[in-house]
């Protein structure tokens, strides 16, 4: 499966967007001062986006959501950014022991217009804009329930059809 990886934070702290109020009403945005946040690493192929949530990104977790796409897919060819936690020993490793099945192709940096995941973090921050979340469990909800809409998804680029 030829598929591309990136990785988002969201937080608790609510994003503030665009909206409706009445006419000479002064809408008020209520905050929750706890900053706590998850991670989601994802990854998006011609017909799936696989996702997974994690408290840090580090190349632990990375590794793990690596064997959660070769589970999933079989065969894996990712391609990823130059983010620190993409290269190192724990995915040296694993890319050593999983020569026959997985293979990670690196996009130039400071280029996130090349991955398609990019724009699948757009609606899911639409979707939490305006809104108070208290605990991260009712934000992984949320999340959840965009990523796994395919309406919502944005359709995907050309270059990584099957």
């Amino acid at each position: 499966m030829i598929a591309a990886e990136d990785e988002a934070t969201f937080g608790l702290l609510p994003t503030v967007v665009r909206g409706w109020a009445k006419k000479g009403t002064h809408p008020i945005a209520t905050v929750n001062y706890r900053y706590k946040k998850t991670n989601v690493f994802g990854a998006r192929s011609a017909k799936a986006f696989v996702f997974q949530f994690s408290k840090k990104k580090n190349q632990r977790t990375y590794v793990r959501f690596l064997k959660k796409l070769l589970k999933r897919w079989g065969r894996v060819c990712l391609f990823v950014d130059n983010a620190r936690w993409h290269r190192g020993k724990l995915v040296d490793e694993f890319l050593k022991t999983h020569q026959r099945t997985s293979r990670i192709i690196y996009l130039p940096k400071y280029s996130p217009e090349l991955n398609p995941v990019e724009p699948c973090w757009k609606p899911a921050r639409r979707k939490l804009g305006n809104r108070l979340l208290h605990t991260i469990p009712t934000m992984q909800y949320h999340l959840r329930k965009v990523f796994t809409n395919q309406k919502t998804m944005p359709k995907m680029f050309k270059y990584l059809t099957d």
